[in-house]
């Protein structure tokens, strides 16, 4: 039995934005109590059914501190299919610095790499207007989220979404000899990281 394909992707966004608890809740159907900054990257895997066929989503997680991401090597980018770019919903701080993660991507990843703009810590938001997420996704030609790692709303939905859109952009990515089961859950680890957590 040949391995599932493997996609690649990275979230990226400014610290205590909430990306790794992002990635917890799709892969574990977690949410930590308590909360550390990330140091450094790793990743997690987590399998799902696209077209009938088995896909493993690599999905990379990284330290949001300045310090780190002005030092992300384009390596970290290189063949990347998809990227979930994260901002605070109730930080204009964050949603500010959303340009300059666009500019990086743009300057470092492969060209045509499929893009979601994610408003996270929906819990926290009482007036729920995301016209400005919205348009601003909208200028960049991508689809906007808004997610509650807390509480899993449009989690799934969203890494779905990046994942049709990846596998849209190129179909051969698929294994069409690929088979198991799609609530499977692996974890890795990588760079062995003490404590890594983000969401405040």
């Amino acid at each position: 039995m040949e391995e599932p394909s493997t996609l690649k992707i990275l979230t990226l966004g400014d610290a205590s934005v909430g990306k790794t608890c992002i990635i917890l809740r799709y892969a574990e159907d977690e949410f930590p109590k308590s909360t550390m900054p990330t140091i450094g990257i790793e990743y997690k895997t987590k399998q799902i059914k696209i077209n009938n066929q088995m896909v493993k989503l690599q999905i990379w997680d990284t330290a949001g501190q300045e310090r780190y991401h002005r030092i992300l090597a384009s390596t970290f980018y290189r063949r990347a299919n998809g990227i979930v770019l994260v901002y605070d919903l109730k930080s204009q701080e964050s949603f500010n610095h959303v340009e300059n993660w666009m500019k990086q991507i743009r300057q470092k990843a492969d060209p045509g790499i499929e893009i979601v703009l994610v408003g996270n810590k929906l819990d926290l938001v009482e007036e729920q207007d995301f016209t400005q997420g919205k348009d601003l996704a909208a200028s960049y030609g991508i689809p906007f989220f808004p997610v509650s790692a807390k509480s899993g709303t449009n989690i799934a939905e969203m890494f779905r979404t990046l994942t049709d859109m990846i596998v849209a952009h190129n179909p051969k990515l698929l294994n069409p000899n690929s088979a198991s089961n799609p609530e499977t859950i692996s974890i890795k680890e990588k760079k062995n990281i003490e404590e890594q957590k983000c969401c405040v």
